[in-house]
């Protein structure tokens, strides 16, 4: 024996009615995915299937989420001294670092990457400028500790800027 299975068909109107919410919500939770597989679409006219719709919506609740919310007794809700002492407490600590700041023992991380960066693209151009200014000199130099010494002597000053900077 075959059982074929029926659906009860209804209008959105229909559907809202038995929910006991206005047609808008229904259109709303379609919009939303709550209704995904409830409905079909025939010359721009929906049909709904009552029962899933109606089992959709008890599922997951009205709201849209399961009802998890909790009682106010059982919320930690902290005291009035618990929550002034902490507004204080963050006011002050707001306070020390506007302090901080003002007298410059606290500075932006923002500056302190900008400075970085210029510092160390001194040291780059520093170190790059080398083979420039002393090739001449070391290409007309045959004993190799001069030209030790002026090698490090340019690297010595180039990474000076990086000290000084």
């Amino acid at each position: 024996m075959v059982k074929l299975w029926v659906m009860t068909t209804c209008s959105s109107k229909e559907l809202a009615d038995s929910l006991g919410v206005t047609v808008a919500r229904v259109s709303q939770l379609k919009t939303q995915g709550r209704f995904d597989g409830c409905f079909t679409i025939q010359r721009n006219k929906i049909f709904w299937d009552l029962e899933a719709a109606t089992d959709m919506y008890n599922e997951v609740g009205p709201i849209g989420a399961s009802n998890t919310r909790k009682k106010t007794e059982d919320l930690d809700i902290p005291s009035f001294n618990e929550s002034k002492a902490k507004s204080e407490h963050f006011r002050a600590e707001l306070a020390r670092l506007d302090l901080e700041t003002k007298e410059q023992e606290l500075v932006e991380a923002s500056q302190v990457e900008r400075e970085a960066f210029t510092s160390a693209r001194a040291v780059r151009d520093a170190l790059n400028n080398i083979p420039d200014r002393v090739s001449s000199q070391i290409g007309a130099e045959s004993d190799p500790v001069v030209i030790h010494k002026t090698l490090s002597d340019e690297i010595r000053k180039a990474l000076e800027t990086l000290t000084n900077a």
